[in-house]
């Protein structure tokens, strides 16, 4: 019989403001870092579960990031996204400063580009779901 229990880690973000995990850190859950003053994660971070950065000061994501469900972007001042991004859910980007995706996104269910200055998908994009806010698109 296998039981799961939820486990609430409490940690201060270094003074740089990054998540003080190692790199290739992996994520057997979810990640919810809403309103944080974070800026930064580690690099080839996995996450199991879904990744909530919304609200945050981040303005970019590490190589190699991969995130099992949802993807949680809105409202905070990112500006791009690493080549190779794959998101196993949702990707939410609304209301970013972001103008364009990445080369090779893989985005298994919906993006969200509405209040976006996104006008274009990237030939190697791939999109599981619907595409919300295309009505500015190209």
């Amino acid at each position: 019989m296998t039981r799961t229990i939820k486990v609430t880690l409490d940690m201060s973000l270094s003074e740089d403001g990054r998540l003080p995990l190692p790199d290739n850190a992996s994520i057997c859950g979810c990640l919810n870092l809403y309103g944080m003053a974070i800026t930064g994660l580690p690099d080839n971070l996995s996450v199991e579960g879904y990744l909530d950065l919304s609200g945050t000061a981040i303005t970019s994501l590490p190589d190699h990031l991969t995130v099992g469900g949802d993807l949680y972007l809105t409202d905070t001042a990112i500006t791009s996204l690493p080549a190779n991004l794959s998101v196993g859910g949702d990707l939410d980007l609304s209301s970013t400063a972001i103008t364009s995706l990445a080369n090779n996104l893989s985005v298994v269910g919906d993006l969200l580009v509405s209040s976006t200055k996104i006008t274009s998908l990237p030939a190697s994009a791939r999109v599981g779901g619907d595409i919300h806010g295309l009505e500015h698109m190209s």
